[in-house]
């Protein structure tokens, strides 16, 4: 591996423009170009892409090249679906306490590029309420997964912002049993509308 400082900083520099959705699904990632986009070597960014292998947030298929991932139809509503699942583990806990500060990070909620945050803050939240770390660990994995098509989804639905919001006011106020119900509608939204969301990454792609 390469030297830690220097790994760190490419790794998290490289993620962020993964889950940001900098890149499009299917795009080749060029350790090359990368490393000088970063003023780093070519070794770090390769052991980054590595790394980002074993996240699932890059592919190397038959080791010819990385590129970004680009799921089928049925992946994506697979993903969707365990997200939902993960959730709704959370929401089953008995014993765990909801937490109003949560309606504070609504703020930052103003167009479309945050609500992929905000998504990924809330389901953390509601895994957190198992007292398992596990299950936020895996929550967390799946909204690094997911966090590029959400910047998709901020585009696709006019009211994505207002839905986001809608969860997290039912968190916040502890109604569990609605919050319950809205999560799993809010995935079956999205698992309905698979296709034209892969529509909409891939008509990025190619316009870019």
């Amino acid at each position: 591996m390469s030297p830690g400082p220097t790994f760190d900083r490419v790794y998290l520099a490289l993620k962020e423009q993964l889950m940001c959705g900098r890149f499009a699904p299917g795009d080749h990632l060029e350790p090359v170009v990368i490393g000088e986009e970063l003023h780093s070597s070519i070794t770090p960014v390769r052991d980054a892409l590595h790394r980002l292998v074993g996240e699932r947030l890059v592919e190397a298929p038959r080791n010819d090249g990385f590129r970004v991932p680009f799921p089928t139809e049925a992946e994506l509503r697979d993903l969707y679906g365990w997200n939902r699942e993960l959730a709704e583990l959370g929401l089953r806990h008995p014993a765990a306490k909801t937490s109003p500060s949560l309606s504070t990070d609504l703020e930052a909620v103003t167009g479309g590029t945050e609500i992929a945050d905000v998504a990924a803050l809330l389901f953390r939240r509601v895994a957190r309420r198992s007292a398992n770390p596990e299950l936020e660990f895996a929550v967390e994995a799946v909204s690094d997964r997911l966090a590029a098509m959400r910047h998709v989804e901020a585009r696709t639905f006019e009211d994505a912002s207002e839905e986001i919001e809608s969860l997290c006011a039912l968190f916040a106020n502890g109604q569990i049993v609605e919050l319950r119900r809205s999560v799993i509608a809010y995935h079956k939204r999205r698992q309905r509308a698979v296709p034209g969301l892969l529509v909409a990454a891939r008509h990025r792609r190619d316009r870019d």
